[in-house]
Order: C-alpha cells, then structure tokens, then sequence
C-alpha cells in the first residue's frame, strides 16, 4: 500500500525509537512497524536486537526494514550485577530492578552510543523524534536524545505508565516511576495514547499545560494483508481467540458459560468449536472449568506466524475477545484491530471502556467478564447469529465507517497531523 502523499518539500527526517520491532512476533513490534510504513518520512528506527528468550520471533517480518531510511539494532544486556541481585530480590517480593521503570532500563547508554556514533559517521540531524513505550525506558532514553537533537518529541503509549493495573507496583517503585513519568510527559512536546479513555485516566493527574500535550491515535490494520476467506466449504461454525492467555486474562468465564449452555440447550453448540491459538503456558487449565465442558468443544493450538494469525481470522465464522476483569478498562487491544479487518463478527467478553465501546459501534457482541448470566445471555445470541450466517453469500461484517478509521493509511494520516502540529510542512530542511 502506498504511503500518503507528501506536503513537505523535502521528505520529513523522523527519528524514530522503540525497542520493540519485527522480527519481533509480539504487538508493540508489529503495531510500530506498520505505523512507520505507512508515513511518508524518511525514518531512522533504533530498535532491539537481542531479543529475551521468551520473546518470539517470526522470520517472514524481516521486510519491514525495508521502507526505512536505516535501521539501527542495539543490542541489549543487562549488567551482571542487577541479574544477580533480581533474583535474590525475587525471593523477597522486591522487584526494584524490574520495575524502575523496567529491566530495559540498561539498554539506554548503549543506544546513546550507537546513536552518537552514527550520528558523527553522517552527520545526521532529524527534524522531529518519536519514542514507542512500553517498554517505558525507551522514553527515558528520549529524553536524553532531545537534549542531544534539540529537536520536537512525540512520546508514544501502547498502555498508561503509572496507573497500569498489570505492574503491581510497591510504594517504593510506584514513587519512582511517578518521577519518570511526571520528566518525560513535561520534556516531550506532545503525548500520544491509542484511545482516548487511556488519555483521560493518565493526563488527570496532571495540569492543563501538560493535558494539552495529548493526542489519540489509534492502532491499525492492513486490508490487503489479509488473504481469501477458506471458510465457506466447512460445515463446523469455528470461534477463534488469537493471542496469549494467563491468569488475568482466563477463559474460566466463557468456560463456565458454554457449561451451562450445554446443560440447558445442547443443540445450540452442536457443530460449534472454540478454537485458543497463542501461548497458555502461564495458565493452569484445571483451574479454568475446562475438563467440566464436552470433549472437542474447545481446543487449543500453539503460536503462530503473524501473517498465519490474520488468514486464521478471516477463516473464522467468529472472533473471540477476552480481558481481564475490571471496573473500566482503558486498554484498546490491538488484536481487536486485527480482528476488524478480518471483518467477521465479534464477541467480547471484556469489561466497560474502550474495548466494549469499539466492539458494540461494530455492531457486535459484549459481556463483562464478572456477569456470569450476562456472558451466557450473550454468547447465545452470538452462536445463533453465526449459525444462522453460515453459508451467506455475505461474508463482510461489521460496520465500513467504523472499520475505515483503523485503516493502516487512515491512521497514519492522523499521525500526519500530529507532526504537522511540530514541524511545519512548508518548511525546507536538508535531505
């Protein structure tokens, strides 16, 4: 897909960090990648290049260096010391290291080096810099890199800092990181969240002067990513979960949910199957109901290739979204992005905010994860729709003004927009 037309004279000299890239089989990664392909900049990106082991890879991403003006991959390693020292802090339930902001806090200096001594080697100056966190320590390293470029700053949040209910900070590490966050929101020029009730829970803490730093930019597919759909020759009505699933982020309400359907009108899942495709290995199924729901019901597959997850969707009669309980959740998943533009229908089973808001404007299905007799109610309209679909000549669902706004080239318009506040289009810079 092309990128949008140019309004500057001379392409935009983007300076672009996240520690997260392709081959990087993880959503920072890919959500970074298709941003930056779609603006038309010329963009240096200092990512990653030693990857943790439980990261995963996928080799068929490695094109994704190739609309780039360079890219720089920095390795990181963390001092022996803190290793040691994590550990026998483990034991105690003290996770200063990990925590301050996080373990890719040992990456900075040796991105400063890289950066300096490319920039000595080309002499390059960007116009404008963006930062991609999490991890968070890829703004700390920002704020060092706007002291060295003296040039405007986008900082760029997949998920809130402070008020992230997955981090379990202490006291000690909470006043640290109210420290670090409160340093980068003030040095950055703008702030940027990808959805709007992230913006509202994370700027509230702060005074108007920094609040009107934010901007919403939204995650985004590609349409033409996704190859033909294969499902119209099988009789089987397929529900697929795309994606890891842990404590937090159980099926044990869904689990408990298709129990009681299954008790009370068996027929309806007769031809149904759930499919869970990513990583469990955190998640004991024991603990989920699953051994209580018929054999073959549900199953289960290991991770796939990223271009292998979007033929997956678009293969599926439904697609299925899960999250952690909450009393309101800001969090806007970007594999519901994908799942939009696989354009088949949606169920969630995931609490009020941002997720139920943008599922329900599709037209789709939600239930809060606590509401046992609210998912049931749900889920059995949901499987009476998908059978009664099975076999239309319609195979588009979902609303097209609604899909349109997380279009790859759409989104990255609006981020357009947002450098244009910082760099003038009618400027003349050096190429």
């Amino acid at each position: 897909m092309p990128k949008s037309t140019s309004k500057y004279q001379v392409p935009l000299q983007l300076f672009a960090l996240s520690y997260y890239y392709p081959p990087a089989n993880n959503p920072r990664a890919l959500q970074v990648s298709r941003l930056l392909k779609h603006l038309d900049a010329s963009t240096l990106l200092v990512c990653g290049d030693d990857y943790a082991s439980d990261d995963r890879l996928d080799q068929n991403q490695r094109a994704a260096e190739d609309f780039l003006r360079g890219c720089l991959r920095v390795r990181f390693k963390q001092h022996f010391w803190k290793r040691i020292s994590a550990r026998a802090a483990y034991q105690f339930g003290v996770h200063l290291w990990e925590k301050s902001p996080d373990r890719y806090v040992d990456w900075k200096p040796t991105v400063l080096r890289a950066v300096d001594e490319y920039t000595k080697q080309t002499s390059y100056k960007p116009d404008l810099m963006v930062t991609f966190g999490s991890p968070m320590s890829d703004h700390l390293i920002g704020l060092s890199l706007k002291q060295r470029f003296q040039v405007p700053w986008v900082a760029h949040f997949s998920d809130p800092w402070i008020e992230n209910p997955f981090k379990n900070y202490n006291s000690l590490t909470k006043r640290i990181n109210v420290g670090l966050e409160k340093k980068v929101m003030s040095s950055a020029d703008l702030v940027v969240f990808t959805s709007q009730e992230t913006s509202d829970l994370v700027m509230a803490k702060y005074p108007e002067v920094i609040r009107s730093k934010a901007r919403v930019l939204p995650h985004a597919f590609e349409s033409d990513a996704y190859r033909p759909l294969l499902k119209a020759s099988r009789s089987e009505t397929v529900v697929r979960y795309l994606g890891d699933l842990y404590l937090q982020r159980s099926p044990a309400p869904l689990f408990r949910a298709l129990k009681n359907i299954w008790s009370s009108e068996p027929a309806l899942l007769a031809g149904v199957r759930f499919e869970f495709i990513g990583s469990i290995t955190s998640l004991k199924l024991s603990e989920t109901g699953y051994s209580e729901i018929p054999a073959g019901l549900v199953t289960f597959r290991s991770t796939v290739d990223y271009q292998t997850s979007l033929s997956l969707m678009s293969d599926s009669d439904g697609l299925l979204v899960i999250d952690a309980p909450a009393s309101t959740s800001v969090f806007l998943p970007s594999k519901l992005i994908d799942y939009i533009g696989a354009r088949q229908p949606i169920i969630g089973i995931t609490p009020r905010g941002t997720a139920w808001k943008l599922i329900e404007e599709l037209g789709g299905w939600v239930a809060d994860p606590s509401n046992g007799p609210e998912i049931e109610q749900t889920l059995r309209s949901f499987i009476a729709f998908l059978k009664a679909k099975k076999g239309s000549a319609n195979t588009n669902w979902g609303y097209p003004e609604v899909q349109q706004r997380y279009e790859a080239d759409q989104v990255a318009l609006q981020f357009h927009r947002i450098m244009d506040e910082l760099v003038s289009p009618d400027s003349t810079r050096d190429s």
